[in-house]
């Protein structure tokens, strides 16, 4: 797989837990733009990790280099989305979730697209598109066949992209390693969610969809630069009232299409670890 489109995490509140010191460790977490891992974990250190079984956070490139971390013992768990994390674990019956008892009041994760701010027209069609989709149940359709099927085994075919003669050209930033949302088969043609959401996108929108693939830090550069014009993205907070979501990194002189998809942020722990057991007392 390659590298992994970043994911953002949530603020916590302090709560009760039994005393774990003996077995806290480092929390996985994929590489963020824009924001300092030992600022971070500062902030994080008093309403977070003093309450949790984990002590801080240590940065990655990519999914893979973290899940190997996690197999060998060098962080105590990871953080990712329901899905990928539902994935992860319906392949490896060594995982399992440390649930956290407030995870789902303040960790809602929404699935969007970014784009430049000079690209407005086109972020209100794609937008207009996504609507449509929920609308005529094409979004919950696809989040069946790429996202629920998949995490129960069933792989699907390539996503197939419609040609259009003459038309404009959707350049669409692709790191593929975030299953089931986006990642690349044995063949190495575009699979998962995501590519399925734009492959709509284009033939709803008549435009031609061409992938660059890479890595998790050049997203920011390839959009700004004019390499890509859209990369997938994700935002924290209320899907009712986006002018509350975290922003902290976004790009400058981005915005954000409709939102196609929510989900919670989620810890996947070693399942022998211990860990998982204290969300269940």
């Amino acid at each position: 797989m390659k590298k992994l489109f970043l994911l953002v995490l949530a603020l916590m509140f302090v709560f009760s837990l039994p005393a774990m010191a003996e077995e806290k460790g480092m929390l996985g977490r994929l590489t963020k733009l824009g924001i300092d891992e030992d600022t971070l974990n500062a902030d994080m250190a008093e309403i977070f990790f003093d309450s949790m079984p984990f002590s801080r956070y240590k940065y990655f490139d990519s999914l893979n280099s973290m899940v190997l971390a996690l197999n060998s013992g060098d962080i105590t768990g990871i953080t990712v989305d329901e899905y990928t994390a539902r994935y992860l674990m319906s392949r490896n019956e060594k995982f399992a979730e440390y649930k956290s008892p407030i995870a789902k009041n303040i960790s809602l994760l929404h699935f969007t697209m970014l784009l430049r701010e000079d690209g407005a027209e086109l972020c209100a069609k794609i937008s207009n598109a996504i609507k449509d989709m929920e609308a005529d149940g094409t979004l919950e359709a696809l989040k069946k066949q790429y996202i629920d099927d998949v995490i129960d085994g069933i792989e699907p075919e390539a996503v197939a992209f419609e040609k259009f003669e003459n038309a404009e050209i959707l350049k669409v930033a692709l790191t593929g390693d975030r299953p089931p949302m986006d990642y690349f088969s044995e063949s190495g043609e575009p699979v998962g969610f995501n590519t399925a959401i734009l492959a709509e996108t284009g033939k709803r929108l008549g435009m031609n969809i061409e992938f660059i693939s890479i890595e998790t830090g050049a997203r920011s550069i390839a959009l700004s630069s004019g390499t890509c014009d859209i990369v997938f993205w994700s935002e924290l907070g209320d899907f009712e009232n986006r002018d509350g979501y975290e922003k902290e990194d976004q790009p400058e002189n981005t915005i954000l299409t409709e939102p196609y998809l929510s989900g919670w942020m989620a810890y996947v722990v070693m399942a022998d670890s211990g860990i998982a057991a204290i969300s269940e007392e």
